[in-house]
């Protein structure tokens, strides 16, 4: 009995310091219980490692008219040069005449605390772009220093954009300026002519998270990244405006994602709607690309996948879906372009559905892995696939029943059978070595004209 009572004392010790140590945790100052981008986990009082752009000795107007560069500048310098902290922009329209620098350790930090779309009758903090009107060689709108720099919860719009065949070229919106670890955090840009550029200088682990925009001609390039940067949560889509005039230029000359010498580039739920590219693997005088991406949509686009060159250690995409490629004339979801120097693509779990003409048109002297994925309606004027050169292994694919050309609604109508005529999956006389392997083929119709270069094996007709 008496050593049941020392037990139930000690559990009675242990429960009321376990409350003790709750209760100081609770208690601690706002920093540890908000987040660090919060106002209020600096206070509200201008000092060493916060600002308000609203209250004095920074007091911008926010009327959308008087220039509140200086204002916002002056705030960002005394900040940065103390060792860092957080610029917190209130609701409200601000209009920067020229452009901003954010040095290291520095937030330039607005309300949103979530990807954002545009409100006119709920700006939350939005600076107004004007500067360098009719070239894209200026100084970008916002430059992050780094390292460790950041915009995050602002809204970045081009009132004196217009809307017409050609709108007007401006520099880029936001440039890393060679510092590592800037960020781009629950940001929206409302018409940039091009969006971000993390390819001029180096931009190591260079970090976005809920980015939304309407780029016009460019969204995102990365060149210069020699260790891992992270795009996340992206989504590039028309609702600034559907003027055709716009459409008719971003589905003919916009890319959405340029990725060149970047090593292990990590990417993840990006989104892009009318575009003439959507993701374009190239080189630079720097080098290629090498990285992973997954859960990437690509909707209503000329070319989904433009694949040029990248690193030999490849570009591995899996829950890939590319839909609609109506835009521009080519309509093809996955494009291996020529080129000596070669690509490494591997596609898994992918859809391709909608006005594609092809889904996989592969010229390249590089490899072509597709797998696991899923094969719907295509317009028959062209093959399904044609594999013209370098590798390529095809296998663990569903291929649906086809359709008769174009119907718009092609969901509700029957598959045309299946006739003589129509190909499939063409491997042309110029490949290296080609591998069809395991494949339900539901009638699809395969041409070797590589005889032995190419094994076709275990395909279900």
């Amino acid at each position: 009995m008496q050593k049941e009572n020392k037990s139930m004392e000690s559990i009675r010790r242990t429960v009321v310091m376990l409350i003790v140590a709750a209760a100081a945790f609770y208690a601690l100052p706002a920093a540890s219980g908000q987040s660090e981008s919060s106002p209020e986990a600096y206070g509200k009082t201008n000092g060493p490692g916060y600002a308000n752009v609203r209250e004095a000795p920074y007091s911008a107007a926010c009327d959308g008219k008087t220039d509140d560069t200086q204002a916002f500048q002056k705030a960002l310098d005394n900040v940065g040069t103390a060792g860092g902290g957080i610029v917190f922009v209130p609701t409200g329209n601000y209009m920067i005449k020229t452009h901003l620098s954010i040095l290291t350790g520095t937030s330039l930090v607005g309300v949103g605390r979530a990807p954002m779309t545009y409100e006119p009758k709920s700006p939350g903090s939005t600076l107004l772009a004007v500067e360098g009107a009719g070239s894209t060689e200026g100084t970008p709108f916002i430059t992050l220093q780094g390292p460790n720099s950041t915009i995050e919860g602002v809204t970045v719009f081009y009132p004196e954009q217009v809307l017409s065949e050609k709108p007007v070229p401006y520099p880029w919106t936001v440039r890393g300026g060679g510092g590592y670890n800037v960020s781009i955090i629950n940001v929206l840009l409302v018409n940039p002519y091009q969006a971000v550029d993390f390819a001029t200088n180096q931009s190591a682990r260079h970090y976005v998270r809920g980015l939304y925009a309407q780029p016009l001609f460019k969204g995102i390039w990365v060149d210069q990244c020699y260790d891992i940067g992270r795009l996340k949560d992206v989504h590039f889509w028309p609702f600034w405006t559907q003027d055709k005039r716009i459409v008719d230029f971003t589905t003919t000359k916009g890319k959405t994602f340029i990725f060149q010498r970047t090593d292990w580039e990590v990417v993840e739920d990006i989104f892009c709607w009318g575009y003439e590219v959507g993701i374009e693997f190239s080189a630079s005088k720097y080098g290629a690309m090498n990285g992973q991406m997954t859960d990437i949509n690509l909707d209503n686009v000329n070319v989904g996948l433009d694949v040029r060159v990248t690193q030999p250690y490849a570009v591995h995409v899996s829950n890939l879906n590319i839909a609609n490629a109506g835009a521009g004339t080519d309509h093809v979801a996955i494009w291996g372009r020529k080129s000596d120097k070669g690509a490494e693509l591997s596609v898994r779990g992918a859809s391709f559905w909608g006005f594609i003409k092809q889904v996989l048109r592969w010229e390249n002297a590089g490899t072509i892995s597709l797998s696991d994925s899923r094969l719907i309606p295509w317009n028959i004027e062209r093959p399904m696939m044609e594999i013209l050169a370098g590798h390529a292994l095809i296998h663990d694919n569903s291929f649906q029943p086809y359709h008769q050309g174009y119907i718009e609604d092609y969901w509700y109508h029957d598959p045309v059978p299946a006739h003589d005529g129509v190909i499939s999956v063409r491997i042309g006389p110029g490949v290296d070595n080609v591998m069809i392997h395991g494949n339900q083929l539901r009638g699809h119709k395969i041409v070797n004209e590589a005889g032995e270069k190419a094994l076709l094996t275990d395909n279900q007709p």
